[in-house]
């Protein structure tokens, strides 16, 4: 059993070793054509300014279908390089097709603007702009494209859609148009296949999905972008199947086939990053998610750049991390076996200081905070004799305006016992209005006093065309006033009242009125009006 058990071990280890050996050759190889990426792409710079250079002598021309063509050419460059460009040549075809008044033409313009649209997430625009184009006016090729454009515009939304009824209605559509294109199509022809497989996956028949690819793949001569698609679909088929190995390679052969026809609207590398990102290979994940995204911006279209945005942190950030334990693990062994004894000694020595430190550090703050505390009741105290000096300064006065009042009803009795000849010049001299008004521009000096950033801060509780502008001395408006007397902490309403000689519903009035002129929510308005400082 002994023996046994170690030749499983070996073997385990042998297979282990060469499946990662196989990984690394995998890798080297896509690592090497990334950096090869550069030159693939000055090269189709020049290939696109080679055309741009003949589009422009043929305008000298004047020579309108050669224009059609040369825009056409550079679509095809542009549609999965950039968006910018390849929508700028497709709506150049469009208008130049109309010069040339060929129907056809004009319609195979607008199935590519939509293509364009559909690259961008612009599933709408695309949608509005494939139903205006008239199939019959298409050549068999380019109907079977309307309706593949078609299907994938329905197929995109089914997928995109949160709502599931929807999403069955949007798949039933593109089904219908990719049957529609299958009608289309020789039965022997690669473009056939494609559909047919295309087909099998929309439905998640996954067996004969693969079996159609691998078809494509074995028999069939196809372009780089050709290529990708079909090696993606697969990757995604044996996602499907839970075949990770196949998964995974079928998606780096996507990623490489991308590169090679410098495709930027692609999600293969994007795709790849998130694998390895989930097999803690954060480094190379990093890597290809970095370059997935400045695929993504090179080509423009927001669709893109979202889909790539959402895993970019995670990924950076797991990265930073597993640098970041590189860094410490690698600091912490070269030191464990080289200064161990040093080390010891000045992590004594450090600890020992810092304590000496901390204890100063905090005798000191012990020290600040009490002195603070201090302080801070001192002037909770000076606020708080303030406050009460002009609550008390308030309630003698009106209690001094009660008396007043019972003396004018003393003397009304008097005169009505018609003993007016004793005190009718002493009621001429009463004006009980006049000493409420001294009153309250007594309590609105004193209480400004106190409080001189009280209008300003309340402005700013305060809508624009509401805001306050008081004249110096002059005395507050009634509903500043009584938010005056509730920052001294009078918030009985009935209270309010009797100080300010108003009804209650009065005071609810002036308050609402007031609230109404708020940007503040009205629940908290008191709250905030408690925070203004006293001088």
């Amino acid at each position: 059993m002994k023996y046994k058990f170690l030749l499983f071990f070996y073997f385990s280890f042998i297979f282990l070793a060469s499946a990662n050996q196989s990984d690394e050759a995998v890798y080297a190889k896509l690592d090497s054509l990334l950096d090869q990426k550069p030159e693939l792409v000055k090269q189709k710079q020049k290939r696109i300014a080679s055309l741009d250079r003949m589009l422009k002598d043929s305008e000298v021309r004047k020579d309108i279908a050669n224009q059609f063509q040369f825009c056409t050419k550079l679509f095809e460059e542009y549609k999965s390089f950039q968006y910018d460009s390849a929508y700028k040549y497709t709506t150049r075809m469009v208008s130049t097709a109309y010069l040339l008044n060929d129907n056809a033409k004009i319609n195979n313009a607008k199935v590519n603007v939509s293509f364009i649209f559909l690259s961008a997430g612009m599933f709408k625009e695309a949608l509005d702009t494939l139903n205006t184009v008239d199939p019959m006016a298409l050549a068999v090729p380019e109907r079977i494209n309307l309706y593949k454009v078609f299907a994938r515009t329905y197929f995109d939304l089914s997928d995109f859609s949160q709502n599931q009824q929807y999403n069955q209605a949007y798949n039933t559509l593109g089904n219908e148009y990719l049957e529609k294109a299958l009608a289309l199509s020789e039965k022997a022809s690669a473009e056939f296949l494609f559909l047919k497989a295309w087909k099998y996956m929309r439905v998640r028949n996954i067996e004969l999905a693969i079996k159609t690819y691998q078809k494509l793949l074995l028999y069939y001569n196809l372009t780089e972008h050709e290529y990708a698609i079909v090696t993606s679909s697969l990757s995604f088929m044996y996602m499907l199947d839970n075949d990770q190995p196949k998964h995974k390679e079928f998606l780096i052969k996507a990623a490489i086939a991308d590169i090679r026809g410098c495709v930027f609207e692609t999600v293969a590398l994007r795709n790849l990053a998130e694998i390895i990102y989930k097999e803690n290979d954060f480094d190379r994940a990093y890597r290809y998610i970095k370059i997935a995204n400045d695929d993504a911006y090179a080509y423009g279209a927001k669709f893109r750049q979202v889909q790539v945005a959402y895993l970019l942190p995670m990924i950076e950030a797991a990265n930073m991390n597993e640098q970041e334990s590189k860094k410490r693990n690698l600091i912490i062994i070269t030191l464990f076996a080289t200064l161990v004894s040093v080390l010891i000694f000045i992590l004594y020595f450090i600890v020992y200081r810092n304590n000496v430190k901390l204890k100063l550090a905090k005798a000191s703050l012990v020290e600040s905070h009490a002195s603070l505390q201090e302080l801070n009741n001192t002037l909770l105290d000076a606020n708080k004799i303030k406050e009460e000096y002009i609550g008390h300064f308030f309630k003698t006065i009106s209690e001094y305006i009660d008396k007043l009042d019972k003396l004018k009803s003393s003397i009304d009795r008097k005169i009505t016992q018609k003993r007016t000849d004793q005190i009718q010049d002493i009621i001429k001299q009463i004006n009980l209005k006049a000493e409420r008004e001294d009153l309250y521009g007594s309590f609105d000096r004193i209480f400004l006093k106190l409080f001189p950033d009280f209008i300003a801060k309340f402005n700013t509780f305060i809508s624009e065309d509401g805001k306050y502008v008081i004249e110096e001395n002059a005395p507050l408006p009634p509903e500043l006033r009584i938010f005056a007397l509730i920052r001294l902490g009078i918030t009985d309403n009935e209270k309010i009242a009797q100080f300010l000689g108003y009804s209650i519903n009065t005071i609810y009035t002036y308050k609402t009125r007031l609230k109404n002129k708020t940007i503040i929510p009205n629940e908290k308005l008191e709250a905030r009006v408690m925070e203004i400082k006293a001088n």
